[in-house]
């Protein structure tokens, strides 16, 4: 068979009608929906090593602080009752994992206006305020970008997370939050169910 140029154009032409017709042949669809938690952690200081002071916005899981540093954000709590987000570099610029040093989770924490019902989608990566402590009064809500682990093999290395400090309990230092996270790698939507886009 001769192929002539006619047919090599019709080919291309057909080729790019087709992924037309496909919509992005390179987009990625979440599949994970989105994960609402109530927690409470103790804080950092003042508590024993052994109880949870900190958070991974990954897997939705409270834990201690160890220099493994498999969380995000850890807890602590200031003398006026305030609460102190210490994103995970602030508590050490490295970790260990399989017993070799690696570079600790770069986080951003911003304060965002209206409630933490309001708050239906994450800003955009520019609005974040990296590896920098973040103090907060209860109810107010708190947007939160990780460079998670569980993206690394992924288009995008972030996830996205809010939460609002509930209450405290300064006689036993136990602080009281809700959580609502995407564990979809890129996706920002905070609402219940699969995000859309």
């Amino acid at each position: 068979m001769i192929r002539t140029p006619t047919f090599k154009l019709a080919a291309i032409a057909c080729s790019v009608i087709g992924l037309a017709a496909c919509g992005d042949p390179l987009g990625v669809k979440a599949t994970v929906a989105v994960r609402f938690d109530t927690l409470s952690v103790y804080a950092m200081s003042g508590t024993p090593l052994t109880y949870p002071s900190a958070y991974n916005a990954g897997t939705g899981v409270v834990m201690r602080v160890e220099p493994d540093i498999a969380f995000d954000i850890a807890f602590d709590l200031e003398a006026n009752g305030k609460v102190r987000l210490i994103p995970a570099r602030q508590v050490s610029a490295t970790r260990t994992i399989g017993g070799l040093p690696q570079a600790s989770p770069r986080v951003g924490m911003v304060v965002v206006k209206g409630t933490f019902e309001s708050l239906t989608k994450a800003p955009g990566s520019g609005s974040y305020k990296y590896d920098s402590s973040l103090v907060v009064i209860p109810g107010e809500a708190v947007a939160v970008e990780v460079a998670s682990d569980a993206c690394q093999f992924s288009l995008s290395q972030q996830l996205y997370a809010k939460l609002v400090i509930d209450s405290v309990k300064v006689q036993t230092r136990r602080i009281y939050f809700r959580a609502t996270r995407d564990p979809n790698c890129g996706f920002r939507s905070l609402t219940p169910g699969i995000p859309k886009s």
